[in-house]
């Protein structure tokens, strides 16, 4: 398995660490990949890729819905950043490269501005959204819409299959419910918003 962050950026390593992550502990079912929001995949999930991140020369959190933010200094302290990233949560049988693959692509790029020294006058954000497919709760987007500061509070009443809140789940992942408008990103603070996603369809692969 290729995922030693030594040498160039590489897109072999990034497709590994894709399948790694398609599998046990990463998902909540055996034998398939699903990896619903704030569920134990979730949190496996998040401390391999805050791994990754720090390897890789960034510091590494969660924020108050679920997040991973990864985060390579600029050239100055506390600069606005460019944020690149996906989701990291899957529907059943989702598929391993929907969504992380713009994670761990993120991953590798600042992987080699590190091994070259390089900062820029912004920084380099990678985040790993942890709800954007709907796979747990009846609305989709949550963890996303909580950085865009776009949730009300009512969705904290939403309930899973199993009947527990979203309130209660956030606590359950150990998260303070409280602080959940703390996710919210000012406009000020973001350059630009960049994701690499699989092509949905059989377009690149026809025309190779």
């Amino acid at each position: 398995m290729v995922t030693s962050l030594s040498g160039a950026p590489s897109g072999a390593r990034a497709v590994a660490r894709c399948d790694e992550l398609g599998a046990a502990p990463y998902s909540d079912e055996p034998g398939l990949l699903f990896r619903p929001y704030l569920g134990a995949g979730h949190g496996a999930t998040l401390d391999r890729l805050a791994a990754w991140m720090r390897e890789a020369g960034m510091s590494a959190r969660i924020d108050a819905a679920g997040n991973i933010v990864g985060r390579y200094e600029g050239l100055v302290a506390d600069a606005p950043a460019l944020l690149v990233g996906s989701h990291v949560d899957s529907v059943r049988d989702g598929g391993r490269y929907d969504g992380m693959l713009g994670v761990v692509l993120g991953i590798e790029a600042v992987a080699g501005f590190a091994a070259r020294g390089r900062r820029f006058a912004f920084a380099i954000e990678v985040i790993g959204f942890g709800d954007e497919e709907g796979s747990r709760f009846p609305v989709s987007m949550l963890a996303t819409r909580a950085v865009a500061g776009a949730l009300d509070g009512q969705e904290l009443d939403l309930r899973d299959g199993a009947g527990t809140t979203l309130a209660e789940a956030l606590a359950s992942f150990g998260l303070d419910v409280a602080q959940l408008a703390g996710a919210a990103r000012r406009r000020d603070e973001i350059v630009a918003y960049v994701e690499a996603h699989i092509e949905q369809g059989p377009v690149l692969e026809a025309e190779d």
